[in-house]
This record gives C-alpha cells, sequence and structure tokens, in this order.
C-alpha cells in the first residue's frame, strides 16, 4: 500500500505542472465571434440577435427590470418619478429628463413594452386575453 500511495503522489506531481501550463496557455471563453451583428450574452454563453435582452418569464405578481435583467415583485425596484412637465421618467438611469433628451420613450401598443436600450417597442411575453 505504502508503495501505491508513493507511486500516485509521483504521478499526481509529474502531472500538476503540465496542467496548469495548459490552464495557464488556455484561459476560460469569455466572449465569442457572433456572425450578422448579433451580441454576445455572456451570462446565458449564447449569440443573441441585435435588439436589446430579452425578457424573462416572470410569475404573476412580478415585473421584468431590464436594467438588473431580473424579475422583481410588483412595488419593488425603480419606481417612476414624478417627474414635473415637460419631463419624462427614464428608468434606465431613474431620473427625470427634459423632453427630447435621452433616448425618447415610443408610444406602444397595448400590450407591447418600450425597450429603452434598443428603442424598439417590443411584444408583451404573454400574449394579452382576449
Amino acid at each position: 500500500m505504502r508503495t501505491f500511495v508513493r507511486h500516485l503522489a509521483l504521478v499526481v506531481m509529474v502531472a500538476l505542472p503540465s496542467m496548469a501550463a495548459v490552464m495557464i496557455a488556455t484561459p476560460a471563453v469569455s466572449s465569442a465571434q457572433c456572425a450578422n451583428g448579433d451580441w454576445w450574452d455572456s451570462e446565458a454563453n449564447v449569440c443573441r440577435p441585435p435588439g436589446g435582452p430579452l425578457p424573462l418569464q416572470c410569475d404573476a405578481g412580478q415585473w421584468w427590470d431590464p436594467t438588473g435583467n431580473v424579475c422583481r415583485p410588483l412595488g419593488v425596484g425603480p419606481q417612476p418619478l414624478a417627474c414635473e412637465p415637460g419631463q419624462w421618467w427614464d428608468p434606465t438611469a431613474n431620473v427625470c429628463r427634459p423632453l427630447g433628451v435621452g433616448p425618447q420613450p415610443l408610444a406602444c401598443d397595448n400590450g407591447w413594452w418600450w425597450d429603452p436600450t434598443a428603442n424598439v417597442c417590443r411584444p408583451p411575453v404573454v400574449p394579452p386575453a382576449g
């Protein structure tokens, strides 16, 4: 048994330097070359089409916060500010901005939501009943 342990220790000592050299020479992949204007989603490790983050499927009583890409309970997270006339609430920065400054909210159809990162209207996650 003692001989086996010595041989095992010798094999480990010989293998460790070569394994360390490989790890140093080839770091982990943190991005990829995406085709056709797609962008790299580092959280999901996939290429995604252009147009901003994909909304999460949140449970009832929750809303998707695109700035943190998380589902939050209703009433939790950045709340719309009571902006003065001539200003609009920018949810990405949680500030009131003068009209015409920054990305302007679009008048999206009923059930659609404005994606400020891409400045487009996106379809609802769950289609409205009816």
